[in-house]
């Protein structure tokens, strides 16, 4: 049965993090085209049927197990090829990209849900309390909101299909690369050459498998073999630990060392004396 509910929200909830403004489910929706997009991210999950999404110039297949993540203002459209049931929510709030990207939905598409009974659970819930008729339920269905969000960050960023293609074990020579070559100059285009592929294509890779650039991960590595040092050589300067570690500057490496510890070199140290 088609339904879908536009909620009542007080100023209040519009200040969260996540919220939705309508939820809603289609035993089959008709063709959606949308020219200049919607206003607002959106997740449709499709339980049953077979549709296709364009976004883009392409044209992805929507099948039993995977949702549809939609950016705001970005033009395209949908269909069912047969009778599709999909489950669907709009999501606003300040953290819904950073959770996206957190669970690896970088863009508009179609992904695969490893476990999708969790996140079905959410958007059924959140189509019960908009459904209830009580006054003032908008709160409750942006916590169902919330926890679809959290949950996609825990089931997405496991990876399947492509995502998993572009997983760490496909990165584990760079991995490895790094653990070795760590205290000296390393560049991005250095590290990409050990698995062969383009500096560009290496930042995708990590991002989708780990959510850090790779210079990013280097320095965090950098950032934990400084650690060891200075709680194994008690003596040793911070402008020697920074050198060994591979930073250029004594500075650098402090600003970093804050950034990822929140706290300086020196009293890291002093804390684990």
């Amino acid at each position: 049965m088609d339904r879908m509910s536009f909620l009542i929200l007080t100023e209040q909830e519009t200040q969260l993090p996540v919220y939705t403004r309508s939820v809603g489910h289609w035993d089959h929706q008709e063709k959606t085209v949308r020219k200049e997009g919607y206003p607002s991210f959106q997740w449709l999950y499709c339980s049953s049927g077979v549709g296709t999404l364009r976004v883009r110039g392409e044209e992805l297949p929507v099948t039993p197990g995977t949702g549809m993540f939609l950016y705001p203002h970005e033009p395209h459209e949908y269909e069912g090829l047969e009778p599709w049931e999909l489950d669907w929510i709009t999501l606003y709030g300040s953290q819904v990209e950073p959770l996206a990207l957190l669970a690896g939905l970088t863009e508009s598409g179609v992904y695969k849900v490893p476990h999708p009974e969790p996140l079905l659970a959410h958007l059924r819930h959140a189509q019960a309390i908009a459904l209830s008729n009580r006054p003032l339920v908008g709160l409750e269905c942006s916590k169902a909101a919330y926890s679809l969000m959290l949950d996609l960050t825990r089931y997405l960023s496991q990876g399947s299909g492509a995502i998993q293609e572009s997983g760490s074990d496909r990165l584990q020579p760079v991995f490895d690369y790094m653990e070795t070559h760590y205290a000296e100059t390393v560049t991005l285009e250095e590290l990409a050459e050990v698995i062969g592929v383009s500096a560009k294509h290496l930042c995708v890779l990590f991002r989708r498998s780990i959510k850090l650039r790779p210079m990013e991960y280097l320095n965090l590595l950098r950032i934990r073999k400084s650690k060891e040092i200075m709680l194994q050589e008690r003596t040793v300067t911070v402008k020697e630990v920074s050198r060994r570690v591979g930073f250029e500057t004594p500075g650098y490496f402090s600003l970093l060392f804050k950034r990822s510890e929140g706290t300086t070199p020196d009293l890291f140290r002093k804390w684990n004396g």
